[in-house]
């Protein structure tokens, strides 16, 4: 069934109307008749089943018929910090990494950073918020992860209670663990913060002032990760220590 996201509370009716996007895709796209449903997700989370009773070209009515429970979300809010990646690279990473539960993420330019985004930043926001969002509709998420542009020097500030930095040398030097001890000791709703670096890899001085901030560096297993692959590994790592042991 399609999820759509509300940006508002629900109660017993719905109404969308022609100058939403919900609108145009579930009335135009998916062909809502009167009698299709769909889930829809409020500001709160809390998911509904909404059902089409009235459409004119304008506008659509829809009335609540059930509630749906659902636990879909990450027990611990990861915040991925990444550099700005050439291409599209980085529109697949934010539609993946959004399908395996990312809270946040947030992309700052590093010392070997490629990509140069400061012209087209805004166009660049709105287009990964628009994937974020389908890509959270698709996976049925109960929220959309926040995508953010910020300097290094905030990136090294953010609040956390945890901070990982995915450094090959840690891997290279035969360390295997703290990954595992550091997402395995995170109580349920903990903030955690990783840092990945670019195709170029992080330098010494960037993990040396992570390290000054209460990052942790962290090896992904002794494969060489490209940049937008190593943040889904840890996606998936973290999804396997705390959703499926």
């Amino acid at each position: 069934m399609q999820r759509y996201f509300l940006n508002q509370t629900i109660h017993d009716q719905i109404i969308l109307t022609d100058d939403q996007d919900i609108f145009q895709h579930f009335g135009k796209v998916m062909r809502a008749r009167v009698g299709t449903q769909a889930e829809f997700v409020s500001q709160d989370q809390q998911v509904v089943i909404g059902e089409v009773i009235a459409m004119t070209p304008k506008m659509m009515t829809l009335t609540v018929v059930s509630q749906v429970a659902s636990e879909v979300e990450l027990p611990i809010q990861v915040t991925l910090i990444v550099s700005p990646l050439k291409n599209d690279r980085s529109d697949w990473f934010v539609q993946k990494a959004t399908e395996l539960g990312v809270h946040r993420i947030v992309f700052t330019a590093m010392t070997r950073t490629v990509a140069d985004w400061q012209k087209q930043q805004e166009k660049k926001a709105k287009r990964l918020a628009k994937i974020a969002q389908a890509a959270a509709e698709q996976a049925h998420r109960l929220m959309i992860p926040t995508i953010d542009f910020l300097p290094w020097s905030t990136v090294l500030n953010l609040p956390k209670q945890a901070g990982i930095v995915a450094w090959e040398e840690s891997a290279r030097d035969g360390e295997v663990g703290t990954l595992v001890q550091s997402v395995t000791a995170l109580p349920t709703g903990a903030n955690l913060a990783m840092v990945f670096g670019p195709e170029g890899g992080l330098s010494e001085a960037e993990v040396q002032a992570l390290e000054g901030h209460g990052f942790v560096p962290a090896g992904l297993g002794p494969r060489i990760l490209r940049a937008e692959t190593a943040p889904l590994y840890a996606l998936s790592a973290i999804s396997v220590l705390k959703e499926l042991h």
